[in-house]
Parts: C-alpha cells; structure tokens; sequence
C-alpha cells in the first residue's frame, strides 16, 4: 500500500485537548461581535521602564487587565453575564475579576488553560504579576486551582461535557471559572490581530506590539503601536456601549496618569462623553 493511501491514526480525543473542547462547545451559546483599535505604547512602555528601574519587571499583560478593570469600574453594566435558556437570565456581578490565557504542557502537549485575578480592579501591579508568574512558571499538574480541570480532562467525554455545562450554567459560579471578563495574548508572536471566542460578556485579544509609522500634529513620527480587539456578548450589551468601553481602554492606555505608577487605587478616568 502506498503512504497516501495509508488510513489515518484514529485516536481518542487527548486530555490536554478536552477542557478546550468542553469549552468550544459551551462557548456556542454566546453571540459575539468584534470591535478593534489600535493603541500608542508609548506611555505604557514609558510606565514599565521606570518600573523596571526601580526592581519591579511588570508585563504588558498587566497593563492592559489594570486598565481594562479601571474601566469595567465606570460601566458596571458591562460586568456581567447571559443565562440562555427557556427564561433568559443575567447577572451583574458586583465584583471584577481578571481571566487571562496562557500555554501549559500535559503528557507533551501544548494547551491553553486560564488564570483568574479576583479583585483585579484594586489588586496592585505586582500583586498581579506574582498571580501570573506563579501560573506561568508552576507546573500544570501542581497548580492547586487546576485540581477541577485534571478531573475533568479525566472523565469519559459524555460525562466531561456535561459537567462542564452544569457548571457554567450557574451564574454565579460561572464568574468564579470564568472571570467577569477576559483577556487573551498571542503578543509574544508577530501576529497583529486576535479575535477570540468568548465566555463571558467582554473579551480582549491582544496583538503584538510594532513600531509603527503615525501622522501626529501633521508629523509622520515612529510609536509603538498594539491592535486590540474587544469580543462582546451582544445579548448582554450593544454595540455603543462596547465601543465606549473600547475607547475608554484605549484612553487609559495611552494617558495614563503619572500618579498612576504601581496600583489600580488612583483617581478615577473620565467616562467616554463625559465632561471634564
């Protein structure tokens, strides 16, 4: 028999994959729309150096959740969630919390699996640097708050999918696994844009950071410039209120205040509209 006539290796799912199968399948329910803007670095990556100066290594990723949660704080409407169902339900959480994404490796295969910064509109920079080193740098199979994903990544698939869906759809516990919002980055690799499917209401894809030529003041001048993307649950919010909550992040970003430096507890930003 000749190798392109060869049958494929039919296999059974592996387990790395199945929590992102799980996943996928739930993420069905939600109806996302896609915004995106691109973002001036530069006083990010002014805030960071004078960090770094001072003994303190801060990621961009910490950045972008500091302002994404500052802004969330402005629209509370926005933190929150769909129940789909014979008698759609929502909840508003009165809490913020941070889910962010990274790579992990089981039995030699890469997968995606998620962190949660609870309080992350009041939690310091490095408070949340240290949640995200210890998620990075800690094995997969000896982070604590993976305990529920290795028993699910165990069970039969009929059994693993329905217990992922009986847990996501508790309002209330969905926050919990969940986040009231997320952010995901393929930043380490030259990709420019990232549209991610989403779980919760708001979800933020990251891209790389490039120099870029910008027209500013009539001059072309070189800044480093970040495309990021906004998935929104349109059941739970409108387009308006999505682009507000865009450009709001997108502000902070880029005038950050000074008195700003290693914690989210400064004054608040001005709403989109709002007078000044």
């Amino acid at each position: 028999m000749k190798p392109s006539e060869e049958k494929p290796a039919i296999i059974a799912l592996p387990k790395a994959r199945r929590h992102t199968y799980y996943f996928l399948n739930y993420a069905d329910e939600f109806k996302s729309v896609y915004l995106d803007t691109e973002i001036d670095m530069s006083e990010v990556k002014r805030r960071r150096d004078k960090l770094k100066l001072s003994g303190h290594r801060i990621s961009y990723i910490v950045f972008l959740i500091e302002a994404i949660s500052r802004v969330i704080r402005l629209y509370p409407e926005a933190n929150s969630s769909v129940k789909h169902g014979m008698i759609p339900q929502m909840a508003v959480y009165h809490r913020i919390a941070a889910k962010f994404t990274l790579d992990k490796t089981m039995d030699g295969r890469r997968f995606v699996m998620s962190g949660i910064i609870p309080d992350s509109d009041q939690m310091p920079l490095e408070g949340m640097q240290k949640m995200i080193e210890y998620y990075r740098d800690t094995e997969a199979d000896e982070i604590t708050e993976f305990a529920n994903v290795r028993k699910l990544q165990s069970m039969p698939l009929w059994l693993g999918r329905w217990i992922y869906r009986l847990a996501m759809g508790n309002l209330s516990r969905r926050a919990k696994l969940q986040g009231t919002f997320t952010i995901t980055s393929l930043g380490h690799r030259p990709i420019q844009a990232f549209y991610p499917i989403i779980s919760n209401t708001l979800c933020f894809g990251v891209g790389a950071i490039e120099d870029k030529p910008v027209v500013m003041a009539g001059q072309i001048a070189i800044r480093p410039m970040m495309k990021l993307s906004l998935a929104f649950d349109h059941r739970a919010i409108d387009g308006a209120l999505a682009a507000d909550i865009l450009t709001e992040v997108k502000k902070v970003l880029e005038f950050a205040s000074e008195s700003d430096e290693a914690s989210t507890q400064g004054e608040e930003v001005t709403p989109v509209g709002a007078s000044t």
